[in-house]
């Protein structure tokens, strides 16, 4: 029998980023999208909203990365698979709304719903959620931060630019110790720490489907809002 939970050397592989730019309240300007991303993402592609398009976000970022618009929606979807996450940023507090409530009128609602269907990381920015300090009505900033609740959790969290470079980090180790090969033939046993890396990746828990699941690593998945896909 194989115990998952086995140390691995950390070795630093880029993760591939879709970068997901919505046209924010906050009047954010489109290159610090591209600047906040940290060395360990590769280049970014960007999918870019109606709006932000309308604003000629377009023509500022074209020319440091592929970008999609609304009309590629039904390409990009057929390639979400190749990347390793998305990453919203910035994310108007519209599209918030629309992801917790499961709409999906809009380009970057659809993209969040289907990259939510196959269970890979999303990481909202922090930045769009309003504060106290905000001159928002009360009863609307209250929504929103109902709305940020309801889909954080997961393989869905939020982020800012001092924690990003160390949540790609976790991911990256996270990911080399889940995908680990088992020995050929053996049994593969699942711990409360094989839960906890999976969680710090924000991707489901895939393990063999002969694999011994503790009554513990299943406790701490259902905490965590962890996955557990066998197969």
């Amino acid at each position: 029998m194989t115990n998952m939970h086995i140390e691995q050397p950390y070795s630093p592989v880029a993760l591939k980023p879709l970068l997901l730019c919505c046209l924010p309240e906050s009047g954010q300007q489109p290159q610090q999208a591209l600047i906040s991303l940290p060395a360990l993402f590769a280049s970014p592609q960007v999918a870019l909203s109606h709006s932000a398009q309308q604003r000629g976000w377009l023509r500022v970022l074209a020319g440091d990365c592929p970008v999609y618009c609304q009309s590629d929606c039904e390409r990009l979807i057929l390639k979400l698979n190749s990347f390793d996450l998305l990453i919203v940023n910035p994310l108007s507090l519209n599209t918030l709304a629309k992801f917790a409530l499961g709409l999906r009128d809009s380009f970057p609602a659809e993209l969040l719903w289907q990259f939510s269907q196959l269970g890979k990381p999303i990481l909202l920015a922090e930045e769009a959620l309003p504060d106290d300090s905000t001159a928002m009505n009360p009863h609307l900033v209250r929504i929103y931060r109902q709305h940020w609740q309801t889909v954080t959790g997961g393989t869905v969290c939020g982020f800012n630019n001092d924690n990003i470079a160390e949540k790609a980090a976790r991911m990256i180790r996270s990911k080399a110790a889940i995908n680990r090969q088992s020995v050929a033939g053996s049994r593969v046993f699942v711990t409360r720490e094989d839960v906890i890396a999976a969680s710090e990746s924000l991707e489901p828990l895939r393990v063999p489907s002969n694999a011994i699941i503790t009554d513990i690593a299943r406790e701490e998945a259902s905490a965590r809002g962890v996955v557990i896909v066998q197969g």
